[in-house]
């Protein structure tokens, strides 16, 4: 990899975050916590392998189900060319969608180094190395903590951003995922890098190289109409390699990439996947 082309991928993370960040940077999104949620959310670290995990997940689980929700890529770069050394995210988008969902049970993960760090975080965890089978791994481990925590039956995820990358891959490995829902998902990374003209990230796993076993995980993808950060294209690349796409379902939403989801989550949450698990 040239030093023009690394030049060009910063820069374009640099737009993302510029993106993420804007809310936090208008004094806008106030912080969420877990004693904000009406059901009881306890936090606490996984410590599966290197990488450490930072989670919220239900005190008194109630049903057979959990509904995850990942963490975007956070605060990956400060700024063109140099890394930022903290990738926890700046806005609290996530958090703020899941107090909009009434679902009992509820849990949070960030992705490894967000929040909580150890030796083996690196700024290549959270640039080059980002959506590589050692993150999956980790992501994975501390999914099936979680479940067995609450001794639930299944899982779902709801994945923004980059963590929608996440949720694809690792619902590509499990047997146990009732539905997918992604918010301004990334469910192309290759794709996503070529449409952008920046240079590919060779660790990355391709969700779309996982087609056959996706073809049959429940899915519902929103995507903002005015999204640049990650557009529709990105979504209609990925639905090309289904012959049978009838378990996906896309929906556009008149949002961008950070704006316009918190009021509208509560009715995009009514709306069900085309199949059943």
């Amino acid at each position: 990899m040239n030093n023009q082309k690394i030049l060009r991928f910063a820069a374009l993370i640099i737009i993302v975050l510029v993106v993420l960040s804007g809310c936090q940077g208008l004094g806008g999104m106030p912080k969420v916590s877990p004693g904000d949620f009406n059901h009881t959310l306890t936090e606490g670290i996984f410590h599966h392998g290197e990488l450490p995990v930072y989670f919220w997940a239900p005190s008194r689980p109630v049903s057979d189900t959990l509904r995850i929700y990942i963490e975007g890529d956070g605060r990956a770069w400060l700024r063109s060319g140099r890394p930022s050394l903290d990738p926890t995210p700046v806005n609290r988008l996530v958090h703020q969608l899941m107090l909009q969902d009434p679902t009992p049970d509820l849990a949070y993960l960030a992705q490894p180094c967000q929040y909580v760090s150890n030796d083996s975080c690196n700024n290549q965890v959270w640039t080059f190395q980002r959506y590589s089978q050692r993150l999956v791994e980790t992501m994975d481990k501390a999914v099936s903590s979680l479940k067995e925590k609450g001794d639930y039956q299944y899982v779902e995820f709801v994945g923004y951003s980059g963590g929608g990358t996440i949720a694809l891959l690792l619902a590509a490995q499990r047997s146990d995922v009732a539905a997918v829902r992604t918010v301004a998902g990334n469910l192309s990374p290759r794709f996503f890098n070529h449409y952008h003209g920046v240079s590919a990230m060779p660790a990355a796993l391709n969700p779309v190289a996982f087609k056959r076993q996706l073809s049959t995980t429940p899915q519902i993808h929103f995507v903002g109409s005015r999204d640049a950060v990650v557009p529709g294209v990105i979504s209609q690349h990925y639905m090309e390699f289904f012959t049978d796409a009838s378990c996906i379902r896309i929906e556009t939403v008149p949002a961008d990439h950070q704006t316009g989801w918190i009021e509208r989550w509560s009715s995009l949450l009514d709306k069900k996947p085309l199949c059943d698990r």
